[in-house]
């Protein structure tokens, strides 16, 4: 069955990344204030979790209201839906710049985990891992971003190319090439593809280990030491850990479950899932809310903060009605009809 391209995307789609834009704005805000007010001011911990919020806020917002894009799986390609955004960059350098942010979220979480691996070592600086090798991890995970934005900028095509690529491939979608907009790629015309996915699959693998390692390490250590601390400083190490892995557990299946359904229609070529592989791009889009809202659920200190900004709009809200009310009634009483 051959893949028949829509000559552009669905009106859901677009309205469900708006959304998504809406609603992530504000969640993400919220938890960069948090983060920068509310967090305890002598802690490093709080850098690492700026960090996180300040990189998925910017890949979420990108990907749902600056550079949105629709796709054509499985098919590797897909156009820039922003009319305002596409007139000045090209959907190559968008991709590229997409890649390249949300690459920086690996870093940023293991830098989370590694400062709360240190952190329960001061308790144990014998069970502490050698500063070079943190270092060194630390500094190789920020050379992922610009590897892979390197190899993502190698694996453009010529418009040549494309032609061949969807004409022989996806005859039925060769309207597609009239777009400015639109670009496709093809991993066996051009290796630097299959080499961003290498990279990709290589990094994550490694650095997942470790993190896995770090959480693995900082269980143990608190374990050795719980008998030498209190109560509320071994739950405070514990209650952080439990809520750093969910903060990052959580939103990652809204990345992997959709990966995995994009990655078996390209593999397979199910031209009939087209549209659903493309929905599954939504999940994504959503991830750092999610994070950010698992924050706040698994922070008391966040919680109650975040309840009392939601009282203060409700009772404020509610303030003016009244006020308005009153001054209505008022007017008829003054001026009876």
């Amino acid at each position: 069955m051959d893949l028949e391209c829509p000559h552009q995307a669905p009106t859901y789609y677009i309205l469900c990344l708006h959304l998504i834009a809406a609603f992530s704005f504000t969640i993400n805000s919220l938890g960069i204030y948090l983060v920068i007010f509310h967090a305890p001011n002598n802690s490093k911990y709080k850098l690492c979790q700026l960090y996180m919020q300040i990189v998925s806020m910017i890949v979420e917002n990108y990907m749902s209201w600056v550079a949105p894009a629709y796709y054509y799986f499985p098919m590797i390609a897909g156009y820039n839906t922003s009319s305002f955004t596409s007139k000045f960059i090209s959907t190559h350098t968008s991709v590229i710049f997409y890649f390249f942010v949300f690459c920086f979220e690996l870093p940023s979480i293991l830098s989370c985990f590694q400062f709360r691996n240190d952190s329960a070592a001061e308790l144990s600086p014998k069970n502490r891992i050698p500063r070079s090798f943190s270092y060194f991890m630390n500094f190789l995970s920020h050379t992922f971003p610009f590897i892979v934005a390197f190899s993502v900028f190698k694996s453009t095509n010529t418009y040549q190319q494309q032609y061949i690529i969807v004409s022989q491939k996806f005859p039925k979608c060769l309207h597609l090439l009239y777009m400015d907009e639109f670009a496709v790629y093809d991993y066996v015309d051009n290796l630097w593809l299959a080499i961003a996915g290498i990279a990709v699959i290589g990094f994550l693998t490694i650095f997942f280990a470790y993190m896995i390692f770090l959480v693995a390490h900082t269980i143990i250590i608190l374990t050795k030491m719980r008998r030498f601390m209190s109560p509320a400083t071994f739950k405070l190490h514990k209650t952080a850990l439990i809520s750093l892995i969910l903060q990052v557990v959580i939103p990652l299946s809204f990345v992997c479950v959709p990966l995995t359904i994009i990655f078996i229609v390209i593999l397979k070529e199910l031209t009939k899932y087209q549209e659903l592989a493309t929905d599954t791009m939504l999940l994504i889009t959503a991830q750092s809310m999610i994070s950010t809202i698992v924050m706040i659920a698994c922070n008391s200190r966040y919680k109650a903060v975040t309840i009392s900004i939601v009282l203060k709009i409700f009772r404020r809200k509610n303030k003016t009605a009244d006020q308005t009310t009153i001054i209505e009634r008022t007017r008829t009483s003054v001026n009876p009809i």
